[in-house]
């Protein structure tokens, strides 16, 4: 970040109506209000420079509109509330603008820090009609209401590792859905070398040092290396992948080697083509590396992912997460103890039962003291999957003018939760390739415009709260994570599920949520069998590991795993017999309930 001094662009002393940087001659005499702005906008330029940033002049003039308005707060404190809420951002440069500073005040309505009202407040003062608040938000693609923030994939900044000089550097260059073939070859490097580095900070993988012969791990060799030897026991880190029909290999950025795994253990998880696996073995005569065992690259902590990457934002919520205000962020949560978050997956809104459970369900919610701050909608909202037989577009508007109609009758939850709606493979879009964009306007029908705190988010649909990443994504992921393993899972070494509340789940599912933590994707599958979009594979990262990932899953039942720090949970199909999960972020904890 460059220091205020480097920059061309001086910092601004005191905005002038304009909102350009204006001087202040010693001998004029200046009214009482013009002298105190001028003194704050020496402090607020001292306080920033501290921080090696300097301000422009109409973001001075935002910061001098903050400060006014925060009468009950010291002015150094505002500034430094404002400067607070700014380290948490990622800054292109050390020039601040009025957007930026925007943002930041959003931020802070958002978690309650400042009143809501400033907002009016601020688009009175600007001249230029820009409306920094509504500009920012239209750009990110994101909101931010009690500390909820839904982020869409399609504006998740990507990010790609460099083995050289062992740092993530941002892909500035857009991402498009029709891109070059070298994007293809791009999206699998990007996911080794992400497990890559990830692995060389495993204790369990560390090599031994020249200072002690005392082998203090496992010491990894590169495919390239396996030439010449034999009969020696090796590890190596590759993808898996079928070059030849019924003849496997493993691939990393030195060459391919052919495998057997006839005869291997394996540790748990879902081995399918394309995952990054290790294994332990020996090369035969005749070049075919015999596997003993095979396993994946070991999971790592949120904090030691945060702290390896300089807690960079790989989620997409447009800001990082600093060490520094975790246990603030912490503290909020716990606070809101009464907190609850709804999820139903397959609300099929062409058929009356689907209403009939809304009512009741909305009926009991809206009559408790604390209602739902979140009731998220997955997919399909149709009992017929769209497609080339079927496209009857009217009645799919009629079933959301339907909700609208009920919600209506509900005032509470409608003023007071937030709704997301995330489409599943069955509703009408692009194609079946992920991550599928939203729900358009013209598909939803009154919902948006009765309904303001609705939103169409994409699938998966990424929402941090406060210090939590909640990851939801509808897909029928279980059925084809098992049809298309290489091996059959041993279900002796299945996870401990750590089910909560009762919840059932069976040995697959609990494979299910090792491989995806430990594989760090939401849907590490062949192309074949669930097409992604090349340049924004990255969207269903699953880095650093999040809190919860709630999958929609119709061959499958209510489930709740935890792996490591990851809740893996399935809601079970709304549409079939009512079912759906109550989470409690105060808690961390599932709960299952139906509707009869």
């Amino acid at each position: 970040m460059m220091d205020g001094s480097l920059d061309t662009r001086r910092p601004a002393s005191l905005p002038d109506e304009r909102g350009r940087a204006a001087s202040v001659p010693p001998s004029v005499v200046m009214p009482t209000d013009a002298r105190r702005d001028a003194a704050v906008a020496r402090m607020a330029n001292e306080r920033f420079k501290l921080h090696g940033l300097s301000l422009l002049g109409d973001a001075m003039r935002a910061v001098l509109a903050h400060v006014s308005r925060a009468a009950d707060v010291d002015e150094r404190d505002a500034v430094d509330a404002v400067l607070k809420h700014l380290s948490r951002a990622e800054l292109a440069s050390g020039v601040v603008t009025r957007e930026t500073i925007e943002n930041a005040l959003e931020e802070m309505r958002a978690e309650g820090e400042i009143d809501a009202v400033g907002a009016e407040d601020a688009d009175m003062d600007d001249p230029d009609g820009r409306a920094g608040v509504s500009a920012t938000h239209d750009a990110l693609m994101m909101q931010h209401t009690e500390g909820l923030i839904v982020c869409d994939a399609f504006k998740t900044k990507r990010y790609a590792y460099d083995p050289q000089r062992r740092t993530f550097d941002e892909n500035v260059a857009p991402s498009k859905i029709e891109c070059a073939a070298e994007s293809k070859i791009d999206l699998y490097r990007d996911r080794f070398l992400l497990l890559q580095q990830r692995l060389a900070r495993s204790r369990k993988f560390e090599r031994s040092t020249l200072r002690t012969t005392d082998r203090r791990g496992i010491e990894l060799s590169s495919i390239q290396s396996l030439l010449g030897s034999h009969a020696e026991r090796r590890f190596i880190a590759g993808s898996l992948s079928q070059l030849e029909d019924g003849r496997f290999h493993m691939e990393d950025l030195t060459g391919t080697v052919r495998v057997d795994l006839t005869a291997c253990e394996r540790s748990a998880g879902l081995f399918t083509e394309n995952c990054v696996v290790i294994a332990e073995g020996e090369v035969r005569p005749d070049g075919v590396f015999e596997v003993i065992e095979l396993m994946f690259p070991p999971s790592e902590s949120r904090e030691a992912t945060r702290n390896a990457t300089n807690a960079l934002d790989f989620f997409g919520a447009g800001h990082i997460l600093r060490p520094n205000e975790l246990e603030e962020l912490e503290k909020k949560e716990r606070e809101r103890e009464g907190e609850m978050f709804i999820v139903l997956s397959d609300v099929w809104l062409d058929q009356q039962r689907t209403f009939d459970r809304l009512e009741k369900m909305f009926e009991a919610y809206d009559a408790q003291d604390d209602v739902p701050g979140l009731i998220v909608f997955m997919g399909d909202f149709t009992s017929t999957p769209f497609g080339s037989t079927h496209c009857d577009f009217t009645a799919y508007r009629d079933g959301f003018d339907r909700l609208a109609d009920l919600l209506e009758e509900y005032p509470r939850l409608r003023q007071e939760s937030r709704f997301v709606f995330v489409p599943g493979p069955g509703d009408p879009g692009l194609n079946a390739a992920l991550p599928r964009p939203g729900l358009q306007p013209s598909l939803v029908g009154a919902l948006a415009e009765k309904v303001p705190r609705a939103r169409f988010a994409s699938n998966p649909a990424k929402i941090r709260y406060f210090s939590q990443d909640l990851v939801f994504f509808r897909d029928d992921l279980q059925a084809k994570m098992r049809r298309n393993c290489l091996i059959p899972p041993d279900d002796a070494k299945a996870p401990e599920d750590g089910a909560a509340d009762g919840g059932a789940s069976d040995a697959v599912f609990k494979h299910l949520a090792a491989t995806l933590v430990q594989q760090a994707h939401l849907c590490p599958l062949p192309m074949t069998q669930n097409p992604i979009y090349w340049e924004y594979d990255h969207a269903l990262w699953l880095y650093p590991a999040p809190n919860g990932i709630f999958l929609g899953d119709r061959t499958g039942r209510q489930a709740v795993v935890n792996f490591e720090q990851t809740s893996l949970a399935n809601p079970g199909c709304f549409a079939d017999d009512g079912s759906f999960l109550v989470y409690r972020p105060a808690y961390g904890t599932v709960e299952f309930s139906a509707v009869p």
